[in-house]
């Protein structure tokens, strides 16, 4: 154990495995030769696509026939219940959709009883933005495994 490379893998030996292969010293001292495992090659070939690769197998087809028959029993529903399909769906519509000026008074609502809640809360709202934030941040920034930088 005279070398660099010998004194890394004592202090991080998972992170210095392939030192094992290569010196037969700590080979002999730590580590069986039957039990070292070569990982196998990869071969990118014989892996399948990814959906954004270009692969052949696309999920639209099954979410528009679902949606044409959710369409489908909507107006067969409208029919029976004696209401124009295309007004009644027309309609539904646009009772779904809340209107601008209940949007704007909940909005206000809402910060009116932000600017009134104790101290503590609006600290603690603070600190939760902030917190929640900077770990977004810091995943963003992460290396990906096995990758030193």
């Amino acid at each position: 154990m005279k070398n660099e490379s010998c004194e890394r893998y004592l202090q991080d030996p998972e992170a210095n495995a392939s030192h094992l292969g290569t010196c037969e010293e700590c080979r002999a001292l730590f580590g069986a030769p039957e039990l070292l495992i070569e990982p196998a090659a990869v071969s990118v070939d014989a892996m399948p696509l990814a959906p954004w690769e270009g692969a052949s197998h696309r999920s639209w087809a099954l979410a528009l026939a679902g949606g044409a028959v959710v369409l489908c029993a909507a107006i067969a529903l409208f029919i029976v219940a004696g209401v124009a399909p295309l007004a009644g769906v027309a309609r539904a519509v646009a009772n779904a959709i809340p209107s601008a000026d209940l949007v704007l008074s909940a909005s206000r609502l809402i910060g009116t009883g932000l600017q009134h809640a104790p101290a503590s809360w609006q600290i603690a709202i603070g600190a939760g933005f902030v917190a929640v934030n900077t770990a977004f941040f810091l995943l963003l920034r992460r290396a990906p495994k096995g990758i030193d930088v």
